[in-house]
């Protein structure tokens, strides 16, 4: 993956994966992958991307998570980085 820290292209990565149209079950938000700040993003990617309603905070740790690991790796902008799922 390729880091992205353009605020106003990463909202609209997430906008394009998580339109403010999709219906938020009680307790659930979207989560789009690739991530939102990432070159490789729904709409600053290819086109190739997935969402799905997940547990609200658990995305949110997540979410938080990833910044930490930015922050902690010192991953700037248009750093690549590896992701391992286990």
């Amino acid at each position: 993956m390729t880091r992205l820290t353009d605020t106003a292209k990463i909202k609209k990565n997430r906008k394009k994966a998580c339109p403010s149209s999709r219906p938020r079950p009680a307790g659930k938000s979207c989560d789009e992958y690739p991530f939102a700040s990432t070159w490789q993003g729904a709409r600053t990617g290819d086109g190739k991307y997935s969402w799905r309603m997940i547990n609200e905070t658990q995305n949110t740790e997540g979410g938080r998570a990833l910044n930490g690991f930015y922050t902690y790796s010192r991953i700037l902008e248009k750093d690549k980085f590896l992701v391992w799922i286990r």
